[in-house]
């Protein structure tokens, strides 16, 4: 298979962004959660500027270099700090649905920006494995679900997320996509650094245990997660990759059931069977 290479490195970034979420909850109570963003995207985005200098990649020039840093704009800084005010008046389980919405932002975006096509599988699978989101946050909140700002902000942050996939598919056929993806986490862990004001004191406070989870979500579901997301971007429709994640909620759980012993619904087990097999669906096209 062409694109076999591709797969696998995104199989590696779903995996290590599924760590993610269980990780940050452990630390919430002792560590706001701007200061372990911002941390967190800081040595990430040091890493990969790093990683860049050393390999001697070519950077985006002149306009393309803007787009990239609008692109680390909306999926990073957008997106986490738009999702994290989301979550604290929407429970989890409608909040991780309503983020989910992301990939089906994003392959419209692809139909009106890019000319993609895709065909019934993509469009089918993509409602299939959004149906099992759905039946993992009833499982996850009872049901119960809320209209308020937190929704609305939710919403936002997948759609500017979706706005971000879009921006880089495009520079990725002119520029390495290391470049792509070092240049936009460097802007976004940037605009970072205003909505942790005391960022400097906060992180002398941290416990040493903490600082150490955080190193590791900045090197593994970090700059490793995404500039492996970075690669299959470059050679895989934007459908095929956005729709992908879909599968770090079943992935979560999995993560959350074996090593912190939280046993999920079954509802939820049943909603993370059918996001797989939307998922499956998706990648089963041909024609995208």
């Amino acid at each position: 298979m062409a694109n076999h290479g591709a797969l696998v490195a995104l199989s590696i970034a779903l995996i290590l962004r599924s760590l993610t979420f269980p990780l940050v909850r452990a630390m919430l109570g002792e560590v706001p959660l701007e200061v372990i963003l911002t941390l967190r995207f800081s040595i990430a985005a040091l890493i990969l500027v790093g990683y860049w200098f050393v390999k001697g990649k070519q950077l985006p020039k002149g306009r393309d270099f803007w787009i990239t840093a609008f692109s680390g704009f909306c999926c990073v800084t957008g997106y986490q700090l738009l999702s994290t005010h989301g979550v604290r008046t929407v429970a989890s389980g409608p909040a991780s649905v309503l983020v989910d919405t992301m990939p089906i932002f994003a392959t419209i975006l692809s139909v009106l920006i890019l000319n993609h096509r895709p065909k019934w599988r993509t469009w089918t699978g993509l409602i299939v494995a959004l149906s099992g989101a759905a039946l993992i946050a009833f499982g996850e909140s009872g049901g119960r679900f809320e209209w308020n700002l937190g929704v609305g902000l939710l919403l936002l942050a997948a759609l500017i997320f979706s706005f971000g996939t879009i921006a880089q598919k495009p520079l990725m056929k002119r520029y390495d996509f290391l470049g792509i993806t070092a240049i936009s986490f460097a802007a976004g862990a940037l605009a970072m650094f205003p909505f942790a004001p005391n960022l400097i004191t906060t992180t002398k406070q941290i416990p040493l245990h903490h600082l150490a989870t955080i190193g590791f979500l900045a090197i593994g579901p970090g700059a490793l997660a995404y500039g492996l997301w970075g690669h299959a971007l470059s050679k895989l429709p934007v459908a095929k990759v956005s729709a992908s994640l879909l599968l770090i909620g079943p992935l979560t759980f999995l993560i959350a059931w074996l090593f912190f012993n939280e046993v999920p619904a079954a509802l939820s087990i049943l909603g993370a069977s059918v996001a797989c097999a939307g998922v499956w669906l998706v990648h089963s096209d041909q024609h995208t």
